[in-house]
């Protein structure tokens, strides 16, 4: 009886060894510390020509003496994604005011042929008679790109596809929409928005004095709408 019980108690013990050797195998452990995580930003500036960079400052188009038969403009504005990702281009809350600067003692010409001449501040016809065109200028020249009449550049106001026709300057001031959702792609950097205007040789006096003011809001978004 003991020999079978010291048999028994040496197999326990070659398991328990057998058993133990399972922990036995090298091991080694590393730890990844200092993980982090860091959102991108999307940071729009609109400067003009006279700013310096900051987004306190308004960018602004200012032509004056417009005149019937002579066309300008050219002026461009720099729209500067500051930010760390790459984002969309629209245009927002596009609207237009007109006013019209009746006055007796200088606009005689326009009191001829403009009935609405009790309201100093509202009924301009500018914006009506006057024609724009509105392009995102990528090379910042003051020139709708492409060659032969043909569009490199994309031009907002009149709408018109990249490779397609140049449409020129034949948007109706007035008649511009109140939004675009353009989906212009814009990497950290700078690029342009410009215009072009003409006042047609047939209009008449009716504009005389008056003035028109065009208001947009630059977006830049995360995706495409």
């Amino acid at each position: 009886m003991s020999r079978i019980l010291i048999s028994f108690m040496t197999i326990a013990l070659v398991g328990a060894l057998i058993g133990g050797g399972v922990y036995a195998y090298f091991s080694d452990t590393e730890t990844s510390t200092g993980n982090v995580f860091t959102a991108g930003t999307l940071n729009l500036a609109l400067t003009d020509a006279s700013d310096d960079g900051t987004e306190s400052e308004t960018a602004t188009w200012v032509f004056s003496d417009i005149a019937p038969g002579t066309p300008g403009g050219g002026a461009r504005l720099t729209i500067t994604n500051a930010g760390s990702m790459t984002g969309y281009l629209d245009l927002s809350s596009v609207t237009v005011t007109n006013a019209e600067n009746y006055d007796l003692t200088t606009d005689e010409a326009e009191a001829a042929v403009d009935g609405d001449t009790s309201d100093a501040t509202g009924g301009g016809e500018l914006g009506a008679n006057l024609l724009v065109q509105i392009w995102i200028d990528a090379d910042n020249d003051g020139l709708v790109g492409g060659g032969g009449g043909t569009l490199t550049e994309e031009s907002i106001y009149p709408a018109a596809a990249i490779g397609t026709p140049d449409p020129g300057v034949t948007g109706v001031l007035d008649n511009i929409a109140a939004t675009y959702n353009l989906d212009e792609t814009l990497s950290p950097g700078d690029t342009y928005i410009a215009l072009l205007y003409d006042l047609p040789g047939a209009t008449d006096n009716g504009v005389q004095g008056d003035s028109a003011t065009l208001t947009f809001t630059v977006e830049l978004d995360q995706t495409a709408d």
